[in-house]
């Protein structure tokens, strides 16, 4: 669970608004994802389940109670016209002894800047690992296996460049 923790004060750190929940959860997920297509092995080493809004970390919610008891992070909560949507979570502190790598760091930092503000329109920026949760029935694991995840990846590579040089063949 420390690499959990550490991978989520290096998330909130990075996102000036915060992120609730479901946001912090899918950024998560997309990170180790990402890092599993290139080097076979995940950064949090979570296991992930599918709910019905997004994947999951299992030990998120016991990271996040850690980090809010030892005063790492903060919930705020979202006032709109509509009442309190949700609460965004906040970095406060950081632990001593930053256990992530620099490659790993620098994945995350691809993510949260593919989902600045929001994390919308998934299936745009990580098609494949949307897809590895979306075809995953409810409230099971999700799997990360390489057969799986990377089916898809080099045929949609391909397509966007075609797309890009304004080719369709």
């Amino acid at each position: 669970m420390e690499k959990l923790c550490h991978a989520i004060l290096w998330i909130l750190e990075k996102s000036s608004q915060g992120r609730n929940r479901i946001e912090l959860a899918k950024l998560l997920y997309f990170s180790d994802g990402v890092c599993f297509q290139k080097h076979a092995k995940m950064i949090t080493d979570s296991v992930y389940i599918h709910l019905d809004d997004s994947p999951y970390p299992i030990a998120l919610n016991e990271a996040l109670l850690h980090l809010k008891k030892q005063g790492h992070i903060d919930a705020v909560p979202l006032i709109t016209a509509q009442g309190i949507q949700c609460f965004q979570l906040r970095f406060v502190s950081a632990i001593p002894g930053l256990v992530l790598s620099k490659e790993e760091k620098r994945i995350m930092m691809k993510v949260v800047e593919a989902f600045r503000s929001k994390v919308v329109d998934e299936s745009r920026h990580y098609p494949n690992l949307y897809e590895n949760y979306v075809v995953t029935p409810l409230f099971e694991e999700i799997p990360f296996a390489i057969d799986r995840i990377n089916t898809k990846i080099h045929v949609l590579v391909q397509k966007s460049l075609l797309q890009l040089s304004g080719k369709m063949f």
